[in-house]
C-alpha cells in the first residue's frame, strides 16, 4: 500500500538508530567490565557475519 511505501525508510532509519544506539550501549558495558577491545570487534563481525550469511545465499541464489 502508499503507506508502506511512505513510512518504509523512516521506519527502516529508526530501527538502524535503536540497533546502533544498543550495540554502543553494550560496547561501553562490555569494555568497562574488561573485555578486550579486539576480542569485542572480532566477535561483533563474526556475529554479523553470521546473521547476513542466510540472507545472502537467498539473495544471491539467481
Amino acid at each position: 500500500s502508499a503507506a508502506k511505501m511512505e513510512w518504509g525508510p523512516a521506519v527502516c532509519m529508526v530501527l538502524i538508530e535503536l540497533f546502533t544506539t544498543g550495540q554502543m550501549l553494550l560496547t561501553k558495558v562490555v569494555v568497562d567490565a574488561g573485555l578486550f577491545v579486539f576480542a569485542l570487534l572480532t566477535y561483533r563481525f563474526l556475529i554479523g557475519s553470521v546473521l547476513v550469511l542466510p540472507l545472502a545465499i537467498i539473495l544471491e541464489r539467481y
